[in-house]
């Protein structure tokens, strides 16, 4: 009796491989494609090809014509110039009342203030709002009888539109160079003038000096009484130093007399420094004393 031979398994497989690949290989025509009824050919799509640009429409009614060459650059051009004065402006508001300040008795009275609070030995006890405030209410207190006359002089007028904006600049900056005049001729500092003076105007023959002291300008008398600000607040600072300085060595004297080595002197010397400032009624002391420094009138 002759048995049914078995195909060998590597055969079958080469075979159904070899079905696959010449299905795969049929006409893209004779496979019915997704989403079409059969017989019926679909759209097709081929890759890489590029997509046809629809055609421009004829200039006509309701169709909006090209802009010309040259007029997009000029709207970037006048929006980009438009972008960089509000940003210039918005940099000139931020800095404007860091210039009020510069200009007033804002600096001596903070730097004076700041002093104290480390000639105290607490270095965070008042804190820095504390001090700003009374440093600004100190300074509207000296700056008072300034502005009247620049809000008489200047601001009134150019409201009223009786005065342009560059009238109502001259009449208004002159009461305020007025003033870091004087404050600049009561602490002694006439040379810091004459000093920014030669490097701005070098000497040569066509240099005029002025004679007055309301002939300097402005950008020559504002550095000036800054300077001049900074030198006289840091030796008030430095008389105020010294009654503060005088306790600590002589707690630090006698703790070392008695031996007591490991004990720190600041420990001892704050609260008497404290009691002792409090006793004097040293807030008030350094107020009127900075209030009576400034020449106003």
């Amino acid at each position: 009796m002759r048995t049914a031979r078995v195909p060998n398994p590597a055969f079958v497989a080469c075979v159904l491989v070899a079905s696959a690949l010449a299905i795969g290989a049929a006409p893209a025509a004779d496979r019915p494609r997704p989403g079409s009824a059969k017989g019926e050919a679909g759209p097709t799509f081929s890759v890489n090809t590029p997509v046809a640009e629809a055609p421009e429409a004829a200039p006509g009614r309701g169709s909006t014509p090209p802009p010309a060459r040259g007029v997009g650059l000029k709207l970037d051009r006048a929006r980009i110039f438009e972008n960089a004065q509000t940003v210039l402006s918005f940099a000139l508001i931020s800095l404007a009342p860091a210039a009020v300040l510069m200009f007033t008795a804002f600096v001596r009275i903070q730097i004076v203030l700041t002093l104290l609070r480390q000639a105290l030995g607490s270095p965070q006890v008042p804190g820095n709002q504390v001090l700003t405030a009374l440093a600004l209410l100190l300074t509207a207190l000296v700056m008072r009888p300034v502005a009247d006359v620049v809000y008489e002089k200047a601001i009134r007028p150019y409201a009223s539109g009786q005065a342009t904006e560059a009238q109502a600049w001259v009449a208004g900056s002159r009461p305020i160079k007025s003033f870091m005049l004087q404050q600049i001729k009561r602490t002694g500092h006439e040379n810091y003038v004459w000093e920014l003076y030669d490097y701005a105007t070098p000497p040569g023959t066509s240099r005029v000096d002025p004679v007055y002291e309301e002939e300097f300008p402005l950008h020559v008398v504002a550095p000036a009484y800054l300077l001049s600000e900074l030198t006289t607040a840091l030796v008030m600072g430095f008389y105020i130093y010294l009654p503060f300085l005088v306790i600590d060595l002589v707690v630090s004297a006698v703790l070392a007399a008695m031996g007591l080595f490991m004990l720190p002197p600041s420990l001892v010397a704050l609260p008497l420094k404290l009691i002792l400032f409090v006793l004097a009624d040293g807030w008030l002391l350094v107020s009127s004393a900075l209030l009576r420094s400034f020449a106003v009138g």
